[in-house]
C-alpha cells in the first residue's frame, strides 16, 4: 500500500494550487471550495472582497460563534451608546451620615477608579460615615450569562452594576495557609480569607461568585464593598457601622459623579484584545439599559440586541441570535454571511481588532469550537469569517488558504491592470 500524504503535506499541496490555478472565475470558485472543503467536517468560511461574498461554504448554516460574537456585541455598543459614552458610579450621603454607592454598570471600575473617587470623597471633607451602602439596583440579575458554568475561571464572572476589578479576585495561598493579596494595588480584605480558606497553597485569579457566598451581601457586593472600605481606611476615612446591600433614597444628597476614565470604545478595544467576557456582557447589558430604561435584565438586552440586527443590520432572527453577548453561550448562533454583514458595518472600526496571524481579527474558541473573523488586507481589507463547530480545529489551514487566494488573485489584478 502507498504510504498516505501527512495532513501538512496535503495542506502545502492545497495552498500551492491556489497560486497556480487557472484566473477562470468560475472554475477558481469551484477549486477553491474543494481545497478549503477538506478541512470541514461541520463548519462554514465566506470571504467577501469588493462589498460582496466572492467565496463561501455553508454560508447560510448558522454556527457557534465563540467569541467572535464580541464584535457584534461592540457594533452594537458603537451604535447604541457611543463611541464617547462614559459609564457613572454616584456617590450619596443621607442625612444619618451612611454613604450610598450606586453602581452604572462601569466594566472598568478598578482598584486604581476608587482610589481616586475616594481622594475625592476626602478632598470633599468626608471624615467619617456610618454605614457603607452598596446599591445595585440598576441591575436585576438572577442568573449568571447564559453559558457560564460558574468556575473559579475569571472568564466565568458574573456581571452586575457595581462590580469591581471585573469581579475577579487575586489572591495567595502560602505553604503555610497563610492567605493575602496577590495584586500590590489591592489590600487584604477579609473575603480573601473566606475564599483563601478553601484552597490548596498557590497563587490564583478567581470568579469570586464560584465560592459560596456568606452573610447578607452577594460575592459580587461583598467584594466590592469591602474594596471600597478598605481603601476608605487607607484615607483615614472612617466607618463607623457595617456593609450592607441596598437602594440609594431619592433624599439622600449627591456628593459626587463619577464618569469611567474610558470611553466605550477605549473599553472595546480592550474587550477584544483581551477577549474579556465580563466586560463585553457588561455592554450588552448596557445596552438594554439605553433602549428599555433600567434596570437592565438579561431579556432586555437581548429583546435590544435583536431589534438592533434586524433594524440596523438587516439580519433575520433565522440567522443571527443572541443570548448573551460574550459568546459564553452555546445557543448563540451566526451564518457566515450574517457575520460578513457586521464586519463590513464594523470596517470603521477594525483598528480596534487585535492582530493575530498578521491580520486583524477576533478569535473564538469552546470545545469543539473554532472561529475567527477579521478582514485580509490584501484586497481593500476584505471581510473573512470561519465559523467551525466540529473536533478538529483547522481555522488556520482554512485562514492561510483564503489569504493565499486572496493575494494571488490581488497580485493578478495589479498586473492586468499595469
Amino acid at each position: 500500500m502507498a504510504p498516505q500524504p501527512s495532513r501538512t503535506a496535503a495542506f502545502l499541496a492545497a495552498v500551492l494550487l491556489f497560486y497556480f490555478l487557472p484566473c477562470t472565475p468560475g472554475l477558481l470558485h469551484a477549486d477553491q471550495a474543494v481545497s478549503a472543503k477538506k478541512f470541514i467536517q461541520h463548519g462554514g468560511y465566506a470571504l467577501a472582497p469588493n462589498g460582496h461574498i466572492s467565496k463561501a461554504e455553508n454560508s447560510t448554516t448558522p454556527f457557534v460563534p465563540a467569541s467572535t460574537l464580541k464584535i457584534v456585541t461592540s457594533l452594537a455598543a458603537l451604535d447604541i451608546l457611543g463611541p464617547d459614552y462614559h459609564f457613572a458610579t454616584r456617590i450619596s450621603r443621607d442625612q444619618h451620615h451612611n454613604l450610598y454607592i450606586q453602581g452604572g454598570g462601569d466594566p472598568f471600575l478598578l482598584t486604581e477608579n476608587i482610589i481616586s473617587i475616594i481622594q475625592r470623597l476626602q478632598e470633599s471633607g468626608i471624615e467619617q460615615i456610618n454605614n457603607l451602602i452598596v446599591d445595585e439596583s440598576m441591575y436585576q440579575l438572577d442568573f449568571p450569562a447564559d453559558g457560564c458554568e460558574n468556575t473559579s475561571n475569571p472568564y466565568d464572572a458574573w456581571n452586575g452594576s457595581l462590580a469591581v476589578n471585573f469581579n475577579s479576585i487575586a489572591i495567595r495561598v502560602s505553604p503555610d495557609r497563610a492567605v493575602s493579596s496577590d495584586d500590590p494595588k489591592i489590600p487584604f480584605l477579609p473575603m480573601m480569607q473566606t475564599i483563601g480558606a478553601t484552597l490548596p497553597p498557590g497563587r490564583y485569579h478567581l470568579n469570586v461568585n464560584a465560592f459560596k457566598a456568606t452573610g447578607q451581601l452577594s460575592n459580587t457586593l461583598r467584594y466590592s464593598g469591602e474594596l471600597f472600605a478598605a481603601l476608605l481606611a487607607q484615607k483615614q476615612i472612617v466607618i463607623r457601622g457595617a456593609i450592607i446591600a441596598g437602594q440609594t433614597p431619592t433624599t439622600a444628597t449627591p456628593i459626587l459623579t463619577y464618569q469611567s476614565d474610558k470611553t466605550v470604545q477605549e473599553m472595546i478595544k480592550q474587550c477584544l484584545k483581551y477577549s474579556n467576557n465580563f466586560v463585553a456582557n457588561q455592554l450588552f447589558l448596557a445596552c438594554g439599559i439605553a433602549r428599555l430604561g433600567t434596570p437592565a435584565t438579561w431579556d432586555k438586552a437581548r429583546t435590544t440586541l435583536r431589534a438592533y440586527i434586524s433594524e440596523n443590520l438587516g439580519i433575520s432572527e433565522s440567522e443571527l441570535v443572541m443570548f448573551e453577548g460574550s459568546g459564553l453561550s452555546r445557543r448563540n448562533r451566526t451564518t457566515p454571511r450574517a457575520m460578513i454583514t457586521v464586519l463590513q458595518k464594523f470596517a470603521p472600526y477594525q483598528e480596534l481588532l487585535p492582530i493575530k496571524k498578521g491580520f486583524p481579527l477576533k478569535s473564538g474558541r469552546l470545545t469543539g469550537v473554532y472561529c475567527y473573523a477579521g478582514y485580509l488586507p490584501q484586497q481593500q481589507n476584505a471581510p473573512f469569517v470561519i465559523l467551525l463547530n466540529q473536533a478538529q480545529n483547522n481555522r488556520d489551514e482554512i485562514l492561510e488558504i483564503l489569504s493565499a487566494r486572496q493575494k494571488a488573485e490581488t497580485t493578478l489584478s495589479a498586473k492586468n491592470i499595469l
